[in-house]
């Protein structure tokens, strides 16, 4: 179906969108908000979209095209089921919490309005410089260490993401990579992501071509749930994998939502916080695995440029007492 061109129309692009979203957003000249794990964040995608939809811009949308299944972002929740905006469902076989349009096939007859997408591409190019400057000041956080990891990533490399805080923060750090490049980044995403990403990240590393890069992002509670992961019987294949674990002893996500606030101070730290003081060093060395542990984000970079092959876990190590009052000045930025 053709869609006409007027209304303010943004392009969503979830998990497994594919390379529809971004083809349709760049013949209608729309912005584009991918996920990382949509396999549409290339060409015209913008980085800081989650940090736009809280700024004048969202409230200008009129119309959505939806790929995929989008699973991050509360603001995008927000827009997908906000009176007065029209929903079209480019991918009608997901079941949907907001009411939808079904539109298997959109396509349009030329490029829309470009003042609509000019007004969000310096808008994110504003937030990112931002962003950029803010987490530079910020030293060795999660955020650095997710940039890092999307640098590190090649053309024609593979990247499994854990669940919880790594994916949203390779959101808000991974740029858009050039279309065609071949680039595959894939989650376990829903109620049980946590369980089964070291084995997620193994099996699918040995799925790839031979040569290619392999890695794998995660906390420190996901690599814990599925360490056993890491045994491996001594003729089972092993494929060349760089995990990089993010330690920051415990659920740091708990911190940037509700639980976080003030009022659960008392019990937050027991409750959700949940630290565990495991010696990952020692627990890979029960597996035979390669471990390094890094505490810089120049120390991180030299890690992941210089990989051993085989399996090799990289323990990044970061301090999540002040993750919720960086969260809370990320989301305050505005271009």
């Amino acid at each position: 179906m053709t869609l006409p061109l007027g209304p303010r129309t943004v392009v969503v692009a979830g998990d497994d969108a594919g390379p529809r979203a971004r083809r349709l957003a760049a013949d209608a000249g729309w912005p584009l908000l991918a996920e990382p794990t949509s396999g549409a964040r290339t060409g015209p995608a913008l980085r800081t979209y989650r940090l736009l939809l809280g700024t004048d811009l969202a409230a200008d949308v009129e119309r959505v095209v939806l790929f995929g299944h989008p699973t991050l972002s509360r603001p995008v929740q927000r827009l997908l089921s906000r009176p007065g905006v029209e929903v079209l469902d480019a991918s009608p076989s997901w079941v949907r919490p907001y009411a939808v349009t079904p539109l298997p096939e959109p396509e349009v007859a030329g490029p829309d309005d470009p003042a609509w997408l000019e007004a969000w591409r310096a808008a994110d190019a504003s937030v990112a410089r931002q962003l950029d400057a803010l987490l530079a000041g910020a030293g060795f956080t999660a955020y650095a260490v997710a940039g890092a990891v999307a640098r590190a990533l090649p053309p024609g490399g593979h990247l499994v993401v854990g669940a919880s805080n790594p994916i949203r923060d390779l959101d808000l750090m991974a740029p858009a990579y050039d279309v065609g490049s071949r680039r595959k980044v894939i989650a376990n995403r829903g109620l049980s992501g946590i369980d089964g990403t070291v084995s997620t990240a193994i099996g699918a590393s040995l799925a790839r071509r031979e040569g290619n890069r392999n890695l794998a992002l995660m906390g420190d509670v996901t690599f814990l749930h599925d360490a056993g992961g890491l045994v491996l019987g001594p003729d089972e294949p092993r494929p060349d994998l760089t995990i990089v674990v993010v330690n920051d002893d415990g659920g740091s996500i708990f911190a940037t939502l509700e639980q976080g606030g003030p009022e659960y101070a008392h019990a937050h730290e027991r409750l959700f916080a949940t630290p565990h003081h495991v010696d990952l060093a020692a627990l890979c060395a029960a597996t035979r695995t390669p471990h390094w542990r890094v505490d810089s984000t120049a120390e991180l970079e030299h890690a992941l440029a210089q990989p051993n092959g085989g399996i090799e876990v990289v323990e990044a190590v970061v301090d999540r007492t002040r993750r919720r009052a960086l969260d809370e000045a990320i989301r305050a930025l505005r271009p």
